[in-house]
């Protein structure tokens, strides 16, 4: 965690000017002792910056987490920010803040003003992390729903009224067959479909733990979707309607529990329909396709982040807006974007949440595989095939039947990386399976509704709330209060995703939390639109897994 840095310039004020850099890691830290006389690496632009706490190479005391580094500052890019929060204040009428996040909790906003733009030489400069979050829209940057764009008619298709392009670049068809990547897998993309339903029809062994069937995918789903003459699923008209597109940058960053991608992941989300013409609706199996965004570099990321943040200066809906919107999913969804990729495809994982199909709540993962990855966190009863969506335990969550023994046990050995959200659930702990194959909600919340164990078995609560706000289960759980999902299958968000919301602690009543999930994305995207690339040592990725 790094508590100041400071560009200290050597010369007069220009793109390149040679410059001493000063990086404070916060000694409250304990995460930080490991760095503690070593070294860091850091880009700014396409310059490698070591920084240095080895008392060598212009680095004044060894060991004191006051790293320094040289290099080259473009200080007329640290003006032209100023100038624009000197503007964004100009035309508001209440002092300008950013927003300061621990483990998605608001912890505190900061008064943001404008630095002076004269950089006298040797002075230090400090070099903040400030998110404007009031120049993003949600609506139109990060969570959207507009029925302009869900109902595109040259974009997607709706199988309840017929209308739409089932061929568009926002269809489940389009996504699927663009997943499938026949051309590379010789998989068809009806076939890749029908493979990945068959995974409700027949039970499947995760990591020791067993999926069972959810029999009436068979009569719900399978059967009423419209078949070509070969008896094949017409995936032109498949039954799932577009409920959002949600952009998920904030994903970014060196987690250790989620492969999201340079630049985080971008998702669709997808609703079953059932029923035809003016009975048809959607119905509570919803389809996350979450891919991962590959960009190389800083400035890579940054670019994608301005275009983000440039839809919230178009009008919602209209064409310019789809047409920018679809630039960006065309970033991620296509083909071929990531040769190194199972399939070369983009996608992390594609997730399931389901109270349709049986109950209660189910919330299952399937990823792509190929000879290069692990198979053990795979389905091992039958095993991962190359080319398909095989089922995959479910992240950063533990089976239910780990609640009284390994969960306990392993948050009390972890509590450090757990707190610093460093940590990954592993498959096995202490000799027995731990990540489960899927998480379960009982419906309207699971029994316990998060996970637990009293103060006498964990004794650090922050830590025990951590890992459970982590969990596929507490998230969609009591934990955030929230029943099941974010997301609906009609679109509306939880209160989670909604605003500022406090939540007593679910185990003991205390302390009482704040989140606002879209104001930390807000200030995320921001942040990395228009702040220097080293702003990004101050960002810790969560290991979130929603």
């Amino acid at each position: 965690m790094v508590e100041s840095l400071f560009a200290i310039p050597q010369g007069a004020a220009s793109k390149s000017t040679a410059t001493v850099f000063q990086l404070k890691l916060d000694s409250r830290r304990t995460e930080n002792e490991a760095f503690r006389g070593g070294t860091l690496a850091m880009a700014e632009g396409a310059q490698q910056l070591t920084f240095r706490d080895d008392g060598q190479g212009g680095d004044a005391v060894a060991g004191d987490l006051l790293f320094t580094a040289s290099g080259t500052f473009d200080f007329v890019a640290l003006q032209a920010q100023q100038q624009r929060i000197a503007q964004a204040q100009s035309q508001s009428p209440t002092q300008l803040t950013t927003a300061v996040f621990e483990n998605r909790q608001l912890v505190r906003t900061v008064p943001v003003t404008a630095l002076s733009t004269q950089f006298p030489v040797g002075q230090p400069v400090p070099i903040q992390p400030i998110g404007l979050a009031s120049l993003v829209d949600p609506a139109r940057s990060l969570i959207i729903r507009a029925p302009a764009v869900v109902n595109d008619t040259t974009r997607t298709y709706d199988p309840c009224t017929g209308v739409g392009n089932p061929n568009g670049k926002w269809t489940f068809n389009y996504l699927m067959t663009e997943m499938a990547n026949q051309p590379f897998t010789g998989v068809a993309p009806s076939t890749f479909v029908r493979e990945w339903l068959r995974q409700w029809e027949q039970p499947r062994t995760i990591n020791g733990f067993v999926n069972p069937p959810r029999s009436s995918i068979a009569g719900n789903l399978i059967g009423p979707w419209p078949k070509l003459a070969s008896g094949e699923l017409n995936l032109a008209r498949s039954p799932f309607k577009l409920i959002a597109i949600v952009n998920r940058l904030d994903l970014a960053g060196s987690n250790p529990a989620y492969g999201a991608g340079g630049a985080g992941e971008g998702r669709f989300i997808f609703a079953a329909t059932t029923g035809t013409g003016s009975s048809c609706y959607t119905v509570p199996f919803l389809v996350i396709l979450e891919y991962g965004v590959d960009k190389n570099g800083c400035a890579d990321i940054k670019t994608y982040a301005q275009q983000w943040q440039a839809l919230s200066g178009l009008p919602l809906g209209s064409a310019s807006y789809n047409a920018a919107l679809e630039a960006l999913t065309e970033q991620f969804a296509k083909r071929d974007l990531s040769p190194r990729k199972p399939n070369r495809s983009s996608i992390n994982q594609v997730r399931t949440n389901d109270d349709w199909l049986a109950s209660p709540w189910e919330l299952r993962e399937f990823r792509l595989w190929n000879g290069s990855i692990n198979p053990n966190s795979y389905s091992t009863t039958p095993p991962p095939v190359l080319g398909l969506l095989n089922s995959h335990t479910v992240a950063q969550t533990p089976d239910r039947t780990r609640q009284t023994t390994l969960f306990p046990a392993y948050v009390n050995a972890n509590t450090g990386p757990i707190i610093a959200g460093t940590y990954s659930v592993p498959l096995p702990w202490a000799g027995g399976t731990f990540r489960a194959g899927r998480a379960i909600v009982t419906n309207p919340v699971a029994t316990p509704p998060f996970w637990s164990q009293p103060a006498s078995v964990i004794p650090n609560r922050q830590a025990r709330h951590v890992f459970s706000l982590n969990t596929c289960d507490g998230c969609h759980g009591d934990e955030l209060g929230t029943n099941f999902t974010h997301v609906s299958w009609t679109g509306a968000l939880s209160p989670f995703l909604s605003g500022a919301l406090t939540v007593p602690d679910r185990a003991d009543g205390t302390p009482v939390r704040t989140f606002n999930e879209v104001l930390a994305r807000q200030t995320f995207l921001d942040q990395m639109a228009n702040q220097s690339c080293l702003t990004s040592a101050f960002v810790t990725a969560p290991p979130s897994v929603h």
